[in-house]
């Protein structure tokens, strides 16, 4: 009885230890895991509960985030598209909280264009179309 007392005990210790220990994630790499997995496998939807943690990390950096930032989330906003998803109306406070580091971020972007990207064709095009809302 002394021993299964005993292994109870460090089973249940184990447990809510392992549980505290885990570092929860930040929004920015929520962001970055959500973003990352949804381009993995060129997808045109995502599931439910990776657009919850989408949408609650974007609100929370809509009041901090930093300006190191930027590039991950003009990334998501010119490529996370799923269906049903509004992911540049969550990120364009973040643009406008700070037009200058944006506009700077932008335009690194724009001269960093990818080979299959072209200013005739969204998203690439709708980037030059957010710098220019941003200059006004």
């Amino acid at each position: 009885m002394k021993n299964l007392l005993t292994i109870l005990l460090l089973t249940t210790f184990s447990v809510t230890f392992a549980q505290t220990a885990t570092k929860t994630e930040t929004p920015i790499q929520t962001v970055d895991r959500v973003f990352k997995s949804y381009i993995k496998y060129s997808e045109s939807t995502d599931s439910p509960s990776e657009k919850d943690a989408m949408e609650n990390a974007l609100k929370l950096l809509q009041t901090k985030s930093k300006v190191k930032y930027l590039p991950l989330l003009i990334n998501v906003w010119m490529y996370y598209d799923p269906t049903d998803f509004y992911a540049r109306e969550l990120i364009e406070p973040i643009f406008l909280r700070d037009k200058q580091a944006a506009l700077t971020a932008i335009e690194k972007r724009l001269n960093k264009k990818k080979k299959w990207e072209s200013q005739e064709t969204a998203p690439y095009s709708d980037l030059v179309s957010l710098k220019d809302e941003l200059t006004k």
